[in-house]
């Protein structure tokens, strides 16, 4: 038998495992993760800051902790994504039912902390509730400092006042950073409106917004423009529409009726790869991409295509952009239809 190569392995490892759930394939993937060479991803400047960041991050949500079935296994795959170089690692206080995100990336942190940038976001938004739920973020992840703090999904602009108010949460972050146990500060958001309210509201070092292909909403038009004039970190997040942009990548098909793609869509021949729409978020103006990694598989895929990166121009990612649009209506974070509309 002839020698695989590691983009044949990667290749046939994502193929193999479907809708990438850490299963029986889980031991001999993780031993040939052992044995890879750590990647040399590149590093970008965060912000205007001087910090650096790699391109890729573990993103710490839903396609992280669901699909793995305990504590140890993904405390593992977090460490093993560190070792393989991904640098950024983020997550949030909400993050599972009993904080299971956190408490896994948190049995990673005794080894690997240092290794890393890491995010976590708070839910509460008066000063009282974001101090007890940043107390009880640092207790899990078992540490004494945070990289990034960002107000987790700002909804409406009366979720953004009361962020902002003179007994907000935001006073609370800003504390936090005084007290450098944050070292940085933002939110995070899915509407670009909202963003840009949010921007001269907070004057954040750093948001985290969806970045896609689809460009639905659109946060490319104002919102990008914006952070690069202010030196804002933008951290882009569903650069694969949350997985359900690729078949084999979605780990709950439960949800396909209420977030999924138009029937037949991924029946399409032109649809764009994984690759080309992480590489479509990561050509922009954006300091990381953070990407579910819900398996040893996705983990191997995400680093290598990050690690080949050859940044698009306008008119690649025009043309991935059109092969896109039949997912135009695809994601939890679509905007709603306005009444009258």
């Amino acid at each position: 038998m002839l020698p695989m190569s590691r983009r044949t392995f990667v290749n046939r490892a994502a193929a193999a495992a479907g809708g990438g759930v850490l299963s029986s394939l889980a031991e001999p993937l993780i031993a040939a993760l052992a044995a890879a060479t750590p990647a040399r991803l590149a590093r970008r400047r965060f912000g205007r800051f001087d910090a650096e960041v790699t391109l890729v991050g573990l993103g710490g949500g839903s396609r992280f902790y669901e699909p793995v079935p305990d504590d140890e296994v993904g405390a593992e795959l977090v460490r093993r994504a560190i070792d393989l170089g991904v640098g950024v690692v983020e997550t949030a206080s909400d993050y599972g039912d009993r904080g299971e995100s956190e408490v896994r990336i948190g049995m990673a942190m005794r080894t690997h902390r240092s290794k890393v940038f890491l995010e976590t976001k708070i839910e509460p938004r008066d000063y009282d509730g974001a101090m007890r739920d940043f107390e009880r973020s640092l207790r899990r992840l078992q540490t004494d400092r945070v990289d990034l703090l960002l107000h987790h999904y700002v909804k409406d602009a009366g979720d953004l006042a009361r962020i902002a108010g003179p007994a907000g949460a935001e006073r609370a972050v800003r504390a936090l950073v005084d007290q450098k146990v944050v070292r940085f500060r933002g939110f995070s958001c899915h509407d670009p409106a909202l963003t840009i309210s949010g921007v001269r509201a907070l004057e954040p070092d750093a948001v985290q917004v969806p970045i896609t292909a689809v460009r639905v909403p659109d946060f490319e038009r104002e919102v990008l423009p914006a952070t690069a004039d202010r030196g804002i970190a933008v951290v882009a997040m569903k650069t694969c529409g949350h997985g359900y942009f690729r078949r084999e990548h979605t780990t709950r098909p439960d949800r396909l009726d209420q977030f999924g793609p138009p029937p037949a869509a991924w029946d399409r021949p032109d649809l764009p790869t994984y690759r080309e729409y992480l590489h479509y978020a990561l050509s922009l103006p954006v300091a990381t991409a953070v990407v579910g990694i819900d398996s040893v598989p996705t983990l191997l895929a995400v680093v290598e295509n990050a690690r080949d990166l050859a940044p698009l121009g306008r008119a690649e990612r025009e043309a991935i952009s059109r092969r896109a649009q039949v997912f135009a209506t695809t994601g939890y974070w679509v905007p709603e239809p306005r009444a009258g509309a």
